[in-house]
């Protein structure tokens, strides 16, 4: 008698608990017992507005069941009340889902069953929304238009009224997540507006002290949650949703994330990009991730439920069909992004791979990058002069630097040069060929070991010729600023290369020393020649005979004055003369 009182005693404390802390006890999977059945590979496709695949395998045959419902939040018991049974035997299983909601986040379990066992495992969908997938993107330096195929990169972009327009055209609701929110009293000033012609705006901020933007919108009655959870880490993330919520029009729905803060350094001398999206889809799963933070699906937080970095989980889909176009979008450090870009890395460059990026230290990163590089995928980078050479940066081992595990032969990567930082974290694949896989990756995430594990981060991969485009306008102008060579848009090097071809130096502008490379294509009398503004010979740097081959050599200004000098390339039958600038 006594231990059956233990045992419904235990059993009433766990009701209990579960009763007290719901959202736990419903939102996490629930395993059934396992005899030797393993479920794997599950995921979704063939992404319809009212249907969708999901597909898995075991590793023994066995029959396929899938449950499924739609939460209207984080915090809704999850009671499955629709569900689709197949009894064929397999290990391949593909089960379409029909009758589903336009623009809908579903909880779905799969359940397969032998007679040896059963066993489940479970994820979140969502379906294409109506929306029109539009996308705008905005650089706020120049870009190299020569490389354009068609429509030029929004460069040189004004991001102060930008955001001020976003914000103004706001009806209904905003979300904001910044790392940083400073200087601009214009950006708090429209916020505080739209909260007065009823906007419902919520803010999830970094644990760093408030600014005085941020003061004067918390009076005006703007709530703000601060992350003040393991505070070694941040939050991270740079994203807005605008219009999500209260609002049933499909077609006013929008995302806006990149790289940007808000500050003034961020704004003006910092390399930044923003994208928006106008897709209700994708703001349903960022307006997830977003509630998981804020601890509540209404317009106040909830400190006691709200969640940051290691006390997050994956509750978001991940593979969306906007309009046609295919993005996904992953948060850390719940969601694994290092793994997802680990796997992009490795199958979809067929050609070439570039990035510019703050901070790189990821070892699965660089891995993935060197094993493409060993099987000849181009890989370029431009990284910040700041954290280049930081502890476990991977500069130096690309570059070829003398350090352990450095790359030989180096890849073609390039510290930045110009004043503020690369505060990019982008990067395109097979950007320079007509056909290839083209995808580009942006967001908050950085290639750092905090990003992954610690920081509350956002990461968008769209999979779309035009968008992958546009960013190479941008990657081409950074990597010819930083030393890098001109890259010809359909062509590899190789092909782009004249008979014997000079290259620009790099760094430039520079301060003493620069390095010059050029190609020649077979054996040739090279004459290389540093003249001054006036015209005067400075310096004859190579005069002689060389056989084919890609060449280095170092220019040394020291001794010389501030100004612009020109440097002559010649052959037989051809010459080439490039502008640099030595600034003391």
């Amino acid at each position: 008698m006594n231990m059956k009182k233990t045992i419904f005693s235990l059993a009433f404390i766990l009701m209990l608990q579960c009763s007290l802390n719901i959202e736990q006890c419903f939102c996490q999977p629930v395993h059934l017992p396992k005899s030797g059945l393993v479920i794997s590979n599950l995921t979704y496709d063939s992404i319809k507005q009212n249907s969708i695949t999901v597909f898995w395998t075991t590793d023994l045959p066995s029959d396929s069941k899938i449950k499924w419902m739609a939460p209207d939040s984080n915090y809704q018991p999850l009671i499955f009340t629709d569900s689709i049974y197949n009894p064929a035997l397999t290990t391949n299983h593909v089960q379409i889902i029909t009758n589903l909601q336009p623009a809908t986040i579903y909880k779905y379990n799969v359940i397969s069953q032998n007679t040896g066992g059963s066993t489940l495992d479970s994820g979140y969908f969502v379906t294409q929304s109506l929306s029109s997938g539009s996308v705008d993107i905005y650089f706020n330096h120049s870009v190299d238009l020569t490389v354009s195929t068609g429509e030029f990169a929004n460069g040189n972009q004004n991001f102060e009224s930008l955001y001020i327009k976003q914000i103004d055209s706001a009806k209904h609701s905003i979300d904001i997540t910044l790392w940083e929110f400073a200087y601009y009293n214009s950006i708090s000033t429209a916020l505080i507006n739209a909260k007065k012609r009823g906007v419902k705006i919520r803010f999830v901020y970094n644990h760093t002290a408030f600014t005085p933007q941020i003061d004067s919108m918390i009076a005006h009655g703007i709530p703000v949650i601060q992350r003040k959870y393991d505070t070694i880490f941040s939050m991270h993330n740079k994203f807005w949703i605008f219009d999500y919520r209260y609002n049933n029009n499909p077609n006013n729905k929008y995302l806006l994330t990149g790289s940007t803060n808000v500050s003034h350094a961020q704004f003006h001398q910092d390399r930044n990009n923003i994208i928006t999206v106008q897709d209700e889809s994708l703001c349903a799963v960022y307006t997830r991730e977003f509630e998981e933070m804020w601890g509540s699906h209404t317009d106040q937080f909830d400190k006691v439920r709200a969640k940051f970095g290691s006390q997050k989980v994956d509750n978001v889909p991940h593979i969306l069909n906007v309009a046609g176009t295919r993005m996904e979008a992953y948060f850390s450090p719940s969601d694994s992004v290092s793994v997802f870009l680990n796997n992009l890395i490795l199958t979809k460059p067929t050609h070439s791979l570039y990035f510019c990026m703050l901070k790189f230290e990821l070892p699965v990163i660089e891995n993935a990058l060197h094993t493409d590089f060993n099987n000849g995928i181009q890989i370029e980078g431009v990284f910040d002069s700041t954290d280049s050479f930081l502890a476990n940066s991977a500069y130096p081992r690309m570059k070829g630097l003398p350090v352990l595990n450095t790359w030989n032969p180096a890849a073609d990567v390039f510290i930045d040069t110009i004043v503020g930082l690369i505060h990019h974290k982008y990067m395109i694949t097979d950007a320079d060929i007509p056909g290839g896989n083209k995808v580009i990756s942006t967001g908050s995430f950085n290639w750092e070991v905090p990003a992954e594990t610690g920081n509350d981060e956002n990461s968008l991969t769209i999979f779309d010729d035009r968008i992958n485009n546009l960013y190479y306008q941008e990657f081409s102008q950074r990597y010819i600023e930083s030393g890098g060579e001109s890259i010809v848009t359909g062509n590899t090097k190789q092909e782009s290369l004249q008979e014997s071809s000079f290259v620009q130096n790099y760094p430039n502008p520079f301060v003493t020393k620069t390095n010059i490379k050029f190609y020649v294509s077979e054996e040739r009398d090279v004459k290389i020649v540093v003249y001054d503004f006036m015209g005067r010979e400075v310096e004859t740097l190579v005069n002689k005979t060389l056989t084919p081959g890609i060449y280095q050599l170092s220019f040394d200004g020291s001794l010389l004055m501030s100004g612009v000098y020109f440097c002559k390339f010649s052959t037989n039958n051809y010459s080439e003369t490039r502008r640099m600038m030595l600034v003391k």
